[in-house]
């Protein structure tokens, strides 16, 4: 049962709104707070009225002891005046009496509290020395001070009582006053806390209402931030960075998809013109076999965007478990030029290889991917008997692979966006007509995020007119030596 009423509790005290929260929290902590003060102002002043009472009582008895004297007969007397240096005696106190030893009473005199004479008597009992506190069978509550003396050789014990009723009644007039103000004040502080609340949540709901007004078409929209530098303008700070990647991220989804839908058609437009166009009339076998290799042709251009495609979005969603193992990124990289060797030899480029042997720690077929890619690139956009040329060497403490190519360059507003998909600078370095092993534009992309899943940055330099450099830079487990320029 008390289980289900604390969650009772928790799920009530959720259902509640931030300022209602902070407010309830401000108004019980300053309540706390009021109530350990007021408990040390009710005991301090308690405490006050004991200390002042008990210096009354003291005081009377030091003036009554100098007030008694031993007369010729042996016996104690008073011959104190009603008033000694301006002070009146006994004004403080309910009464006072004089006993000996034995108990019997010399004197009892009344004080000025005794309006109606002196009230009940407190019966004589020996007792160590000092204050203590008595009960009258009137129901009168008495702060007394009993004390031995001696005068003369004669030994007596002098008793003065002060009544507490006027202590109790100034004690229950504060804790009255404090009774009354603890809950006004709780109460107002809860209000206070509610008004602060909202003040301090106000830059809160205005960032709500505009939030609650952006859309997917209205990703450049921002919230509203008074000030940038408290906890609030950090965090609309940081969802208006959020909307601005999603914006990002949504202008590369619209272009992705209008560049997949239209490489996608491209070669099924192919396959369909040239299917239609040899169904028209009769042709001789020859005819037929170059439309069907047209066909087959874009059939695999198609395969190859379908992988492509399929492969980054595996990527994308985190399906593809990279193997973790340590191998030779120099012979990774020889591999890679062996398979394009043929391609560059089309063209009449040659190759420069200048590669150390570097182990590194990953998943190689798919760094040979990212390498293949690279390299391709350059072979594509390089001119006929240009040199391409291939390093890997380490580079602060990094194992570092570099492309360079001869191409036409890249201008410097293009560099950022160079490994986005289907990004193409111009036509020159996309698939131009009739140019039917032109790249769909997902190279690049594919090597970046094979770089960036091993832990290590892919990055290009390049100017109009200089070429390009693409540089691959991976964590390096460790290098051995074989000198540069040498097949592992």
């Amino acid at each position: 049962m008390p289980t289900d009423t604390g969650t009772l509790l928790t799920r009530r005290w959720a259902a509640l709104s931030i300022r209602a929260r902070l407010s309830m929290i401000y108004a019980t902590a300053l309540g706390v707070m009021l109530v350990i003060y007021a408990v040390f102002v009710y005991t301090t002043v308690r405490e006050r009225f004991v200390i002042e009472v008990d210096h009354r009582l003291d005081q009377e008895v030091e003036i009554a002891e100098q007030a008694l004297v031993r007369d010729s007969s042996g016996r104690l007397f008073w011959r104190m005046p009603d008033r000694v240096d301006g002070y009146e005696t006994l004004a403080n106190m309910l009464w006072l009496d004089v006993h000996l030893p034995d108990g019997a009473l010399v004197y009892r005199l009344a004080g000025g509290y005794a309006k109606n004479g002196i009230a009940d008597e407190l019966p004589f009992g020996r007792r160590a020395p000092g204050f203590f506190s008595a009960k009258l069978d009137s129901g009168l509550s008495l702060r007394v001070l009993q004390r031995e003396i001696e005068v003369d050789g004669i030994r007596a014990v002098i008793r003065t009582a002060f009544p507490e009723e006027q202590v109790e009644r100034e004690l229950a007039s504060l804790l009255w006053v404090l009774t009354i103000g603890l809950p006004l004040a709780i109460g107002a502080a809860g209000i206070s806390g509610y008004w602060l609340a909202g003040r301090v949540l106000a830059p809160v709901a205005k960032m709500t209402d505009e939030a609650q007004s952006i859309t997917a078409d209205r990703l450049d929209a921002r919230l509203p931030i008074a000030n940038p530098n408290d906890e609030l303008g950090r965090l609309g700070t940081t969802f208006n960075d959020l909307f601005a990647r999603l914006g990002q991220s949504f202008d590369q989804l619209k272009r992705f998809t209008s560049e997949a839908s239209h490489e996608l058609r491209t070669p099924l437009t192919v396959i369909r013109s040239v299917g239609e166009v040899a169904l028209r009339e009769r042709r001789d076998e020859a005819a037929y076999r170059d439309t069907i290799g047209t066909m087959l042709e874009e059939a695999d251009r198609l395969t190859q965007l379908v992988q492509s495609l399929l492969m980054l979005a595996r990527a994308d969603s985190g399906r593809i478990v990279l193997g973790r193992e340590a191998f030779d990124l120099g012979r990774l990289t020889w591999d890679a030029v062996n398979h394009l060797r043929v391609l560059a030899e089309e063209k009449g480029q040659q190759i420069e290889v200048a590669v150390s042997s570097l182990m590194v720690l990953g998943d190689p077929a798919v760094l040979r991917q990212a390498v293949v890619n690279i390299l391709d690139n350059a072979i594509k956009h390089s001119p006929p008997d240009a040199v391409v040329a291939i390093a890997c060497r380490t580079h602060a403490d990094l194992a570092e692979i570099t492309v360079a190519d001869q191409g036409p360059g890249i201008p410097a507003e293009h560099l950022p966006h160079l490994f986005d998909r289907f990004y193409r600078v111009d036509a020159a370095r996309g698939r131009q007509d009739g140019d039917r092993r032109g790249g769909f534009g997902l190279g690049l992309a594919i090597a970046r995020w094979a770089v960036e899943a091993h832990g290590g940055r892919i990055e290009a330099d390049s100017a109009p007119g200089k070429g390009s450099v693409f540089r691959i830079a991976l964590p390096r487990e460790r290098t051995l030596s074989h000198p540069e320029g040498t097949t592992p």
